[in-house]
């Protein structure tokens, strides 16, 4: 779902809210009493309805605001969840240090630009059309595809890569 329609269908369930609520306040509401019953027409025009619209308008525009907020923040969260990382559908650029590993969720991708590595497991080089071995050595700026979850590289060197996906350092 898009953001604009996540939004749309906010909009609309908090406006079907508050004609209820609107509709609860004015049948709740004790204009009148057993000794003066007669409220005048003009009064309800000119005085009442526009209190009440107020007062409605206001609390709608404070709960339109939250939940807008509140929607923003779990689409965020989607996001970086269906993403992997921050910063969406782009390349992160991570550094390794000797011995550390690159561990990636199933379709990663990773690009070495410096250093020298090895293939932990599960890698398909995109630039040459080859599966590599395990402890095959990783080409300078060949991109690879991880092909299961646990797949990834092994620094053998200072290393910096980038990365699209999910991953892990250790």
């Amino acid at each position: 779902m898009t953001k604009k329609r996540i939004i749309g269908i906010a909009v609309v369930v908090l406006l079907m809210a508050g004609v209820g609520i609107g509709t609860w306040a004015i049948a709740s509401s004790n204009y009148g009493t057993s000794s003066d019953p007669l409220v005048t027409l003009s009064y309800l025009n000119e005085t009442l309805m526009p209190q009440i619209l107020n007062e409605f308008k206001s609390e709608m525009d404070k709960k339109v605001a939250e939940l807008t907020a509140e929607f923003e923040a779990q689409i965020r969260e989607l996001e970086k969840k269906l993403s992997g990382f921050e910063g969406g559908d782009v390349f992160a650029t991570v550094t390794l240090s000797s011995g550390q590993s690159l561990t990636c969720e199933e379709g990663a991708e990773i690009m070495l630009r410096s250093g020298t590595a090895e293939a932990i497991a599960g890698l398909s080089d995109l630039t040459s059309g080859e599966n590599l071995s395990l402890s095959g050595g990783l080409m300078k700026n060949h991109m690879y595809v991880v092909l299961s979850s646990g797949g990834g590289i092994s620094a053998k060197s200072e290393v910096t890569a980038l990365v699209r996906g999910t991953y892990t350092i250790s």
